[in-house]
């Protein structure tokens, strides 16, 4: 696996020159995970920032749904990354999988050191977080017209 490869296909790196994405690259590892085997637990301390790399995962609710499907090139882990809370949800490996980890601690020296890399980052990643919470949103509201749909036709 080609961990340069990886880091350039997510969406983290959009923009980057070949000397930034040497920045992420100089502190990359690649861990290995079987079918089944958690990547990302729910509630867990963990900020790392993830990059599945090779396989699938899913993304699991609290109660075991699965919410969301991970493919080669998309980051895991951000919202934890960013706003040092527990991880909100379980990523689970869907067969044998591949992710590339940067750690936080080293990431997060990198975007103090060079905010160049720190700007291009947080901006890639805003715009990723609200596409999300605008699917979210559509979903909720799509839930709420839903229930308010059967309310009407129990009381009607």
């Amino acid at each position: 696996m080609n961990i340069r490869d990886a880091i350039r296909e997510s969406y983290l790196a959009r923009e980057f020159s070949e000397e930034q994405l040497d920045q992420l690259v100089a502190i990359a590892e690649v861990r290995s995970f079987a079918d089944g085997e958690p990547i990302l637990r729910q509630f867990e301390q963990n900020q790392d920032v993830f990059i599945l790399a090779s396989g699938r995962a899913e993304i699991l609710t609290v109660i075991g749904d699965t919410i969301g499907t991970v493919r080669p090139g998309m980051p895991l882990g951000e919202m934890s990354f960013l706003d040092g809370r527990p991880r909100s949800v379980s990523v689970l490996s869907e067969g044998d999988s591949e992710v590339v980890v940067l750690p936080a601690d080293t990431f997060r020296k990198i975007l103090d050191d060079r905010p160049d890399i720190e700007l291009t980052t947080l901006r890639n990643m805003s715009v990723v977080l609200c596409e999300r919470l605008r699917a979210a949103n559509n979903n909720i509201a799509a839930f709420m017209a839903l229930d308010d749909n059967e309310s009407l036709a129990v009381r009607g």
